[in-house]
């Protein structure tokens, strides 16, 4: 191998793959979600309860002639709200095509380049890494959706019966 063919592959190798990142924030809290796995940054709309979900759990939006589930960003991601959300994050589904779940931001700062994720935190925060000197929870989007199932599970009562279908759940 020359020395030349041998440096640029030194330097490729040194070079990582990059992904487009969404960055925005909760509260003071700055996040990141591959843009593979959002959607759509929707305007916030009137949100309606779902029985027996804790409103501080989650809600149900018009979104698009469907109900999209939102789950509030304190239960999804720890994180309290700086006020009323500018904008509600849309997660896509694991092939992008369809809306997942919503939850609320305070803000959207912009997308980002940074390099692809290779060491997994567990949950739905995959790491965290310096975005414009600011230490960023990079969220898995898959995980993500995940916690929000699990947190709408565990949050409906076991003995929860609806009216409105016969007493069936």
């Amino acid at each position: 191998m020359s020395a030349s063919l041998s440096a640029q592959t030194e330097r490729d190798e040194r070079v990582q793959a990059t992904e487009r990142w969404l960055t925005f924030e909760v509260g003071a809290t700055p996040f990141a979600l591959p843009i593979l796995g959002v959607f759509e940054v929707a305007e916030p709309g009137r949100t309606g309860p779902v029985p027996s979900l804790p409103h501080s759990v989650g809600s149900v939006m018009h979104y698009h002639g469907d109900a999209l589930p939102i789950v509030t960003a304190k239960a999804l991601l720890g994180a309290d709200p700086g006020g009323p959300p500018q904008n509600v994050v849309v997660v896509a589904d694991k092939s992008g095509d369809s809306p997942r779940l919503g939850f609320p931001v305070d803000r959207v700062l912009g997308l980002v380049d940074l390099p692809a994720l290779e060491a997994r935190l567990d949950g739905a925060v995959a790491a965290h890494v310096s975005v414009e000197g600011r230490l960023t929870a990079m969220l898995d989007a898959d995980r993500l959706c995940d916690r929000a199932a699990e947190l709408v599970a565990g949050a409906v009562p076991t003995d929860f019966t609806d009216p409105e279908h016969g007493g069936e759940t």
